[in-house]
């Protein structure tokens, strides 16, 4: 892993320099020193000298700094970090939908982009007419996209909707349109924006198994995504960005380990002062208790309470339950999604029961953290943390951390 990559190296891809000269046969994406800028208008009249040109003296945003990304054929790089870091400002600019303020691009075409929920489609279109006036601007002739439409339109599952307009379709809808879409049209290079955050479990597998294919084909996809399994288990390397730069760039299980290492220092609410809820929230962990209450002796048995309530009666959600130590290393973990348990479905407050029949940690400090997410665990509704919530007394050294049943046999 390369952490701040300097100009030399891209995603662990020799560059000769900032004039791309680099051995491009298997390239399709190439960008070197990618520099965004936006400028921020105090008043209207900064706005009429912006369409002029004139945007001297006007304090910018900086979007993104001195981004530097290298994919090739048949491989799918991950995009990851927290919002507002500049993902989808990248990706709009491999897509060319936006130029850079600085720095060179090299994207081979056709480039087929999944982005905001309909972009690119037109609100009054049917979704027949907007999957053909989606290929022929990029370049798709008609006659090519007739021929695969109705694959097309099966893909995307859309049924009496198909001759409607867009503007009457559902997020989940649109979205199956635009996948659909992005990939019948043969792309060399596939950006996909969080495509997978809406639509049923169903689906999204569909769409991970055509992006699978794509891979094999040997063509690139770009894939953004907050859902970090997701990244670990379908791309190669992954590229972490933090408000605009490269933070880590390399091979994707390091760049998530080190990305989530950073979260977990920072991304958690303290259960002792639980904030009130944000509107909208559609969950909201209130209370968590354990026992024994701090103190426990490897073997012992645990216990882990929560208490959730709900803002839509019967909302289907998964728990989690996880122990760190105090370097942040998850040292033993439980969910409802892992152990194939149905969603909790509860009409409003329910409380979850999770019980360590012998507690295997043999020593130290542990935080606990407790997390709630959606049917699909790709969205995570609410999550705290209790901080030394257990400290486990060991009755004697050993190097070993987890103490696992066993039997000694000698012959």
């Amino acid at each position: 892993m390369t952490l701040q990559p300097d100009a030399a190296t891209v995603l662990g891809f020799a560059v000769e320099d900032t004039g791309m000269d680099v051995p491009t046969t298997e390239a399709t994406v190439v960008l070197t020193g990618i520099h965004k800028r936006y400028p921020m208008f105090r008043r209207r009249l900064d706005r009429l000298r912006a369409l002029a040109g004139r945007v001297g003296g006007l304090p910018v945003k900086v979007a993104l700094r001195d981004v530097s990304l290298l994919a090739r054929a048949g491989e799918a790089v991950g995009i990851i970090g927290e919002n507002g870091s500049g993902k989808s400002t990248l990706l709009r600019i491999v897509a060319g939908i936006s130029e850079a303020s600085e720095g060179s691009v090299r994207v081979a075409p056709p480039v087929a982009a999944i982005l905001e929920l309909g972009l690119g489609f037109h609100p009054e279109f049917s979704g027949r007419d907007n999957a053909l006036l989606y290929g022929a601007l990029i370049g798709v002739g008609e006659d090519v996209m007739q021929e695969r439409l109705d694959e097309l339109l099966a893909f995307a599952e859309l049924g009496e909707f198909v001759d409607q307009p867009v503007r009457t379709y559902s997020s989940g809808m649109v979205a199956r349109l635009a996948f659909a879409v992005a990939t019948h049209v043969d792309p060399r290079v596939l950006v996909v924006d969080e495509a997978l955050a809406v639509g049923d479990g169903a689906f999204q597998r569909k769409c991970v198994e055509r992006m699978v294919r794509f891979k094999e084909e040997g063509r690139t996809v770009l894939f953004c995504s907050h859902a970090m399994y997701l990244v670990a288990g379908f791309c190669e390397r992954a590229l972490w960005l933090r408000d605009g730069a490269v933070a880590a760039a390399g091979p994707a299980a390091e760049v998530i380990h080190a990305y989530e290492d950073y979260l977990r220092h920072r991304g958690k609410r303290e259960l002792e002062a639980p904030p009130p809820a944000a509107e909208g929230t559609l969950a909201r962990i209130t209370a968590v208790q354990i026992e024994p209450a701090k103190h426990v002796a490897t073997g012992d048995t645990v216990t882990v309470t929560a208490r959730l309530t709900r803002a839509c009666p019967g909302l289907p959600v998964h728990i989690g339950v996880f122990f760190e130590d105090q370097h942040g290393v998850c040292l033993l973990a439980a969910a409802t999604r892992w152990d194939e348990l149905p969603p909790l479905r509860a009409r409003d407050e329910q409380t979850v029961v999770l019980q360590f029949e012998r507690f295997p940690i043999r020593r130290g400090e542990l935080d606990l953290t407790v997390v709630v997410a959606d049917e699909s665990t790709l969205q995570v509704i609410d999550q705290v943390v209790v901080r030394h919530a257990l400290a486990v007394d060991a009755t004697r050294w050993e190097p070993g951390l987890i103490d696992s049943p066993h039997r000694w046999e000698f012959r």
